[in-house]
């Protein structure tokens, strides 16, 4: 299986740890909420959605987190500053999840920094994300916002390679790295994105994994649903029910390279990932434990729950 020799670092947010040796704590993922298409969503600019239907899909995802052990994030993507507002404020009092603020641009996601300052929800909120060429009134307003976790997007245009990936945290050319640029804004839980661009990237999006793990030791993972579903889009209908194997399986590569957190795409798709990930969250902790000495940390790992 897997370790790595660089000392790895473990963030607490919310009350959830995420990082470390593999085998340790298990992968987090995290389902997105309110995106594009989404059927439950009337009106995107003013946030109007299905609360009911909406709050269903959480509830589930939930229930599968508690009876796994496998800890359950939402992202919250929204198109406008209205709509920002509304979800945060919905989720906030429906759920005590951590959530991920995803705003489609500055004024939405600062949009999301106010509401989550004036609700005191700072300590739940995970800024996604931070980028190569974040301007530096992001940067001031993610300072000043309080906040102090946020995913970075290890995403160089001149290289995407592993490596390529790698080298946006310290700098290229004359980009500034993302470790200086989330210093600069006050992040002290860094998690890297090694990004995802379609399904043959999911591979050098995994090897970065490795590399960011190996090299940083920073908590690090990816997105295979940002490939998988355009592929679906694509693909003739007659593939559509096999959608649900071959989304698991990109998963679970990911996480045999080592994988701290997955956004696996629609919140819907809680009742096919999460049990996929336990189990193999499950698996390499068995193997490490036994082969490693590497034991869970924590109480309710899905090795414990599941096996």
């Amino acid at each position: 299986m897997l370790t790595f020799e660089t000392e790895q670092k473990i963030f607490e947010i919310g009350g959830f740890k995420i990082g470390g040796q593999p085998g340790q704590l298990p992968t987090v993922l995290i389902g997105n909420l309110f995106y594009r298409g989404m059927p439950e969503v009337s009106d995107h600019k003013q946030g109007a959605f299905d609360e009911k239907s909406v709050l269903s899909w959480i509830r589930s995802a939930e229930e599968l987190s508690e009876r796994t052990g496998v800890p359950h994030f939402l992202d919250i993507m929204a198109a406008h500053p209205e709509a920002m507002r509304n979800y945060v404020t919905f989720i906030s009092d429906h759920s005590e999840s951590v959530f991920l603020i995803d705003g489609a641009d500055l004024e939405t996601r600062v949009a999301g920094l106010s509401v989550v300052g004036e609700l005191g929800l700072q300590n739940r909120m995970i800024l996604n994300g931070v980028f190569p060429q974040i301007s530096e009134e992001e940067i001031e307003a993610i300072r000043g916002s309080g906040m102090a976790s946020a995913i970075v997007f290890a995403y160089n245009e001149m290289d995407f390679s592993a490596e390529g990936r790698t080298s946006a945290l310290r700098g290229f050319g004359q980009q500034a790295g993302l470790l200086e640029i989330a210093d600069r804004a006050g992040i002290e839980n860094l998690l890297v994105d090694t990004i995802v661009f379609d399904v043959p990237s999911i591979t050098y999006a995994a090897e970065a994994i490795k590399l960011v793990k190996g090299e940083l030791g920073y908590p690090s993972g990816c997105s295979p649903a940002n490939a998988t579903y355009c592929l679906r889009g694509k693909q003739d209908k007659r593939l559509v029910p096999e959608f649900t194997a071959y989304n698991a399986s990109v998963h679970s590569v990911a996480q045999f390279c080592g994988a701290d957190f997955l956004i696996y795409g629609p919140v819907k798709q809680a009742k096919n990932i999460i049990p996929t990930c336990a189990m193999n969250d499950a698996l390499l902790a068995y193997y490490n434990m036994k082969k490693l000495g590497v034991k869970p940390l924590i109480s309710t790992h899905p090795l414990y729950k599941i096996l």
